[in-house]
């Protein structure tokens, strides 16, 4: 699959896209892998607050295939590169509200999301928010970046924010970019989601700082590596130029996270 330049041109002025049923025919295994994951952790999602898991996809072998899958690939290949990084991600049962925030807001390099809804959300039951444009460096000022201050700003609750909500069904993937403002409001206990996040491979000294940087932000997850030992061993070399040049710069990652264990009392949840 390979996205259309009008789709291309959606995604650079709006920052995101919605495929419905992209991953229909793959739901069944793909939700049976999720729950195997969480059974096997050893995490008990009891509704108070947000599970996560950090890598996701990389433990199950079926799982890692995603990265391979002709629809995902291309997806991302479009927007990206064909020779795109992968940087993890992770698996999550949500809980309740999130508030307006983006993933980072990155000025140089392109970092993506991928992400995929296992429950039918609506604007009523939790589904994603976005506002659209918000992921634009160009548009320095724009107070829509504020969403969570909307009530000093505006008197308006974050609700009432300007925004698209995307509902979703099991099987549907969203796409947006990294810098992008979202949120999600009155969902219940037990959300699931998962991602996969990426970057354009990078040319520059920048780009690379910029990656390292962003690898850095595993240790919060006591990560030593951004992979899994079964998504590197299981890798094709269509896979791999995905994978080596975050393995040739994650070196700094094990110290970081030696010292996040001994600050932090649990990993982070997300």
């Amino acid at each position: 699959m390979k996205l259309s330049q009008q789709q291309l041109q959606f995604f650079e002025t709006f920052g995101y896209l919605h495929f419905p049923g992209l991953m229909k025919e793959e739901v069944g295994w793909i939700i049976e892998d999720f729950e195997t994951i969480f059974a096997n952790s050893g995490q008990v999602h009891d509704g108070t607050q947000r599970s996560c898991i950090v890598p996701f996809i990389d433990q199950q072998e079926r799982l890692c295939t995603l990265l391979d899958h002709p629809s995902i690939d291309g997806l991302i290949s479009s927007i990206l590169g064909e020779d795109f990084n992968y940087l993890g991600g992770d698996g999550n049962y949500y809980t309740g509200d999130t508030r307006w925030h983006s993933d980072g807001f990155h000025t140089i390099g392109k970092y993506l999301k991928v992400a995929f809804y296992l429950d039918p959300l609506t604007a009523n039951t939790g589904c994603l928010r976005v506002i659209p444009g918000s992921h634009r460096p160009d548009l320095e000022g724009w107070q829509a970046r504020q969403a969570r201050e909307a009530s000093e700003l505006w008197g308006i609750s974050q609700l009432e924010v300007p925004h698209a909500a995307l509902e979703t069904q099991p099987g549907d993937v969203v796409a947006f970019n990294h810098n992008l403002m979202h949120s999600s409001f009155g969902g219940d206990t037990a959300r699931r989601m998962f991602t996969i996040n990426c970057c354009a491979r990078c040319e520059t000294p920048v780009e690379i700082e910029e990656l390292e940087n962003f690898v850095a932000g595993g240790a919060r997850f006591w990560k030593d590596q951004m992979h899994s030992e079964i998504m590197r061993s299981t890798a094709s070399p269509s896979r791999m130029r995905h994978l080596e040049q975050v393995m040739a710069h994650e070196g700094h990652l094990p110290a970081l996270s030696a010292k996040a264990r001994q600050e932090m009392a649990e990993p982070a949840r997300g």
